[in-house]
């Protein structure tokens, strides 16, 4: 069996490595010239953390895994209100838990492929004909590959779903005008202030997270309300002491707009979309790459029944069924979500702050870990 996966991130990589594994051939067809450097810290956990070690990779993203020490609420003056032990953000989902940037995700998935894949970077799918049978992609680069199934899994911005779906404007939806600028910038005295610690910052509209890596680099994450994407320095470092010295960190930041994607169905013929190209939860659910990976995992198990190239609809059609309530579930909790990263009223950054200042009271850390989500980055 033979498949063509549009897209080397997380969700496509994730498949890719396991059909191989299963004994499929496939052939992964990336627009970007090499792996994407820039990007944040994910956590792990639950479906993600289960899925990684069914999928095998496990290992390689532990080898890969940042660790911090404890998670501090900090004000515009950079006074310590609150803080939380990662212990008890892991403790919160049972210990099957860690954070790693993704870039490094992104580089263990590629490792860990088997010779069965071919990963293509520098060219996308420009055309598609599904004849019922086999389905064709002719490149950009002039090849033409044919296979069982093509996997749309090349994010927000799909191309797959663009040529078979039509105008993103019918599947992509912002969430709460919410901006989000990730980066990795080099910093060696903010990283040693940092001591092994992330710093976490909201404010009315914003929430700024910071984080160190190693001892000379510092991975940031703002996610800022109703900011346009050429004022988001500005904003950020208008959030007081943390703001001013993360904008001086900030190198090659990656900017998008939070955002989640619906579509139905998300099986057209023998293509098939995944992970955020269809499902996209939003930086804000906490659940993104877990559920790239742990969707990765399910499609492949249901594609894994396929001897014939008559079973791939079947197997399709399943893993829409069984999958699609899962990620509506997360997108409805990311929804909920935006009020707290990046509080609209006074009320609700209040209560964050209230939440914050509870953690001074012994026995009161395990809940505010809970109500945290159990995630350092809610990535």
């Amino acid at each position: 069996m033979h498949a063509i996966v549009s897209g080397a991130g997380v969700a496509g990589l994730a498949l890719a490595g396991r059909l191989g594994r299963d004994g499929w051939t496939v052939e992964v067809v990336e627009r970007a010239a090499s792996p994407r450097a820039a990007g944040y810290l994910v956590d792990l956990w639950g479906l993600g953390h289960d899925a990684a070690e069914e999928l095998g990779v496990l290992a390689a993203i532990e080898a890969r895994a940042e660790s911090f020490a404890e998670l501090r609420a900090v004000d515009a003056a950079g006074r310590v209100r609150g803080r939380v032990p990662i212990g008890a953000l892991g403790g919160a989902v049972g210990g099957r838990w860690l954070t790693v940037l993704r870039p490094q995700l992104v580089e263990a998935l590629e490792e860990s492929l088997p010779e069965a894949v071919r990963v293509r970077h520098g060219a996308q799918i420009e055309t598609v004909h599904d004849d019922g049978e086999r389905i064709t992609a002719l490149l950009s680069d002039g090849e033409r590959l044919e296979g069982d199934v093509l996997v749309g899994a090349d994010g927000i911005g799909s191309r797959v779903r663009r040529l078979l779906w039509g105008a993103d404007a019918d599947a992509v939806r912002p969430v709460a005008d919410l901006l989000a600028v990730a980066w990795i910038g080099e910093d060696p005295q903010l990283a040693a202030d940092l001591g092994g610690r992330v710093a976490t910052q909201v404010e009315l509209g914003r929430q700024l997270l910071v984080a160190p890596l190693g001892a000379t680099e510092v991975s940031g994450l703002a996610v800022l309300r109703g900011v346009p994407a050429s004022e988001a320095r500005g904003a950020i470092a208008g959030m007081g002491v943390l703001g001013r010295r993360a904008v001086r960190a900030i190198r090659a930041p990656y900017v998008d707009r939070v955002a989640q994607t619906e579509v139905a169905p998300w099986v057209r013929g023998r293509t098939v979309l995944l992970g955020d190209a269809c499902a996209a939860v939003s930086l804000v659910a906490g659940q993104g790459a877990s559920l790239a990976l742990a969707g990765a995992a399910r499609l492949a198990e249901e594609l894994a029944y396929a001897r014939h190239p008559s079973d791939v609809r079947a197997g399709l059609e399943a893993f829409e069924r069984d999958w699609r309530p899962v990620v509506e579930r997360e997108q409805a909790r990311g929804r909920r979500a935006a009020a707290a990263f990046a509080p609209a009223t006074r009320v609700e950054l209040e209560a964050q702050r209230a939440l914050w200042r509870a953690t001074a009271v012994p026995g009161v850390t395990q809940l505010v870990a809970r109500a945290a989500g159990g995630v350092t980055t809610r990535a």
